[in-house]
């Protein structure tokens, strides 16, 4: 996505149905964050949009048992 001031946003979104083997934000290891940042640049490069100011969000949601699911956002949650 781009946000208002023309940042490139690269969010990771987590679905989980509950916590109960830790909290969701503990799956974006080190691995998946590179990953994504190898993902991004070459996006970046495939549609000649290098140099332009870029962040990596994540979005996490928990479902639950029951009631509405809760939605977590945070931004810039890792540096390339």
């Amino acid at each position: 996505m781009v946000d208002r001031d023309s940042t490139i946003v690269f969010v990771e979104v987590k679905t989980r149905t509950d916590e109960s083997f830790g909290p969701v934000e503990s799956v974006i290891t080190v691995s998946k964050k590179a990953k994504a940042v190898r993902a991004a640049r070459y996006f970046l490069t495939m549609y000649n949009i290098e140099g332009r100011p870029l962040r990596f969000d994540v979005v996490t949601i928990i479902l639950g048992q029951s009631g509405r699911p809760s939605i977590r956002h945070y931004d810039n949650a890792f540096a390339p």
